[in-house]
């Protein structure tokens, strides 16, 4: 058999692909499964708190309402995810923006075969088969081009898509904002928690160690035979629920704590010191103008305005899909080299336009018209629930205040009476009329009164929170987060004041109603 050049290249190729398909069989076939081993994640783990401790400045000194809340919004890590997300829709949007760029491309590669690209030809007229062979390409050659182009049809949906992107970016920060918000009426909800708790907990602790004590003197006379032992059960069955009761404080103040401490990012073992002006500062009385307010949580109440800003992306949404029905128009031009010696000019340059209509695209007109009413719809609809919620999420909330200033109120009243009761028992103790075990009770009984009274001013400053929040009142600290904490706590503090008093912002200026909104 004579081998030749042509043949050679047949075998080659027959030989060849079987083997590159088995090298790519079996390279899909050795990806496997790899779990991380608990000793690495361990080790990840360890080293991301690290990280957390070395990017966070310790707790220095007594901290105020309002420099805790400006530890929070800088070193929250929750928050934190929320400045990421916003910086992340603001570089989606820079990302559209260079959708619109006209494409201009550069494509180049290599070709090579085993044997020339040689053919034969039939005579058109004669259909007599060439006995020659003939080959216009080199077996081995370099080409590339430069190419230029602009597509009117994908600019403008690029245009509407970078519009879209905007509003997202948009929403983005509404939610960073409103985390913000949250963070803050978290923070203010822990921080008199733990004020107020720390009031009580020396005599927590004092009443308990008594109550021990207590305990113990009651097996003495159990032991002794100084008591009868029904009695003597009683008072300790007694005794062990109000130690019951005082362990279960213990644990509200350090769960309070914890907590404080998680939202600050601070260690959880570090005892926070806390500063307040007074126990019980006096809380806004005066009921507000609701007709302004409710305008004022619209406005800055992201669940109604990103619905609205819902509505211009589905607008251009339908924009979009209208737009695709349109013909496709793209010019280009282009500079080509080819290393082919063959060719009489190896490099040129090329213009042209072109022209592209689906025109089956015309029979989708009614079904695309039918969804962007549908799309438009649903987003008025679910506006329009934004806002009923919004507007009731402000009376309740305001209710709520109320109904807390009234549980304190009655919780003053019988802290007073628990209190005067306790002062009696003491002096009837005192001259032998009522028992130790009474005098304990009596304690117990006007501790227990003081704390749900802290607590009943704890709720009253958490219903309040809830009430800003329920308006969408956040500091203007935008431009101070990167500033440093005291400067920050100074920003808070002004609006904080300012709210607490009872002064709360209104809507100045109302302009004329945006186009989309009553476009049909």
């Amino acid at each position: 058999m004579r081998i030749t050049k042509k043949t050679m290249g047949v075998k080659f190729a027959n030989n060849t692909l079987p083997v590159l398909a088995a090298i790519l069989f079996l390279s899909g076939c050795a990806v496997n499964m790899e779990p991380i081993g608990d000793a690495d994640l361990a080790a990840a783990a360890k080293n991301d708190m690290a990280l957390i401790k070395s990017s966070v400045p310790p707790v220095m000194g007594p901290l105020t309402l309002s420099e805790a809340i400006a530890r929070a919004l800088k070193y929250n890590l929750a928050n934190r995810v929320k400045i990421m997300e916003s910086a992340l829709a603001t570089k989606n949007f820079d990302l559209a923006k260079l959708d619109m760029m006209p494409l201009f491309k550069a494509d180049g590669g290599y070709s090579a075969r085993t044997s020339k690209n040689a053919t034969n030809s039939r005579d058109y007229r004669t259909d007599i088969e060439s006995n020659s062979y003939s080959y216009s390409d080199d077996p081995q050659h370099w080409d590339g081009n430069l190419r230029f182009s602009f597509n009117v049809l994908d600019f403008g949906v690029s245009y509407l898509q970078a519009k879209q992107e905007a509003d997202r970016a948009v929403i983005a920060m509404h939610a960073r904002t409103k985390s913000m918000a949250r963070l803050i009426q978290e923070v203010r909800t822990s921080f008199w928690r733990v004020v107020l708790l720390e009031r009580v907990s020396p005599a927590v602790d004092e009443l308990l160690a008594r109550a021990d004590q207590s305990m113990s003197d009651l097996e003495t006379a159990r032991t002794e035979g100084l008591r009868p032992p029904l009695a003597v059960l009683e008072d300790k069955r007694a005794l062990i629920e109000i130690i019951q009761q005082l362990e279960t404080m213990q644990q509200s103040i350090g769960a309070a704590r914890i907590d404080l401490a998680s939202l600050i990012n601070a260690p959880s073992e570090e005892k926070l010191q806390l500063k307040v002006s007074s126990d019980f500062p006096p809380l806004p009385q005066t009921q507000p103008d609701f007709d302004q307010l409710e305008l004022y949580a619209l406005v800055h109440s992201s669940d109604y305005t990103d619905e609205i800003y819902n509505l211009r992306i589905a607008r251009n949404e339908s924009r979009k899909a209208i737009a695709r029905l349109f013909p496709s128009l793209e010019g280009f031009g282009s500079f080509n080299a080819d290393t082919n010696h063959f060719l009489a000019n190896r490099s040129w340059y090329e213009a042209g336009a072109r022209v592209s209509w689906n025109l089956f695209n015309l029979l989708r007109v009614g079904d695309i018209n039918e969804t962007n009413d549908a799309r438009r719809n649903m987003t008025v609809a679910r506006r329009m629930a934004a806002n009923m919620a919004v507007i009731t999420t402000v009376h309740v909330s305001w209710q709520e205040y109320v109904n807390a200033n009234a549980r304190l109120s009655q919780a003053k009243k019988i802290d007073e009476i628990d209190k005067e009761i306790s002062h009696l028992t003491d002096e009837s103790v005192a001259t032998d009329a009522a028992t130790g075990m009474e005098r304990v009770r009596s304690e117990i009984r006007a501790l227990r009164s003081a704390v749900a009274r802290v607590l009943a001013y704890s709720d009253a400053q958490d219903a309040y929170g809830r009430f800003l929040f329920s308006l969408g009142l956040v500091p203007d600290v935008t431009s101070s987060l990167n500033a440093p904490e005291d400067v920050l706590a100074a920003v808070i503090k002004k609006s904080l004041d300012k709210w607490e008093g009872g002064d709360l912002p209104v809507i100045e200026n109302i302009g004329t109603v945006p186009d989309f909104i009553d476009e049909k």
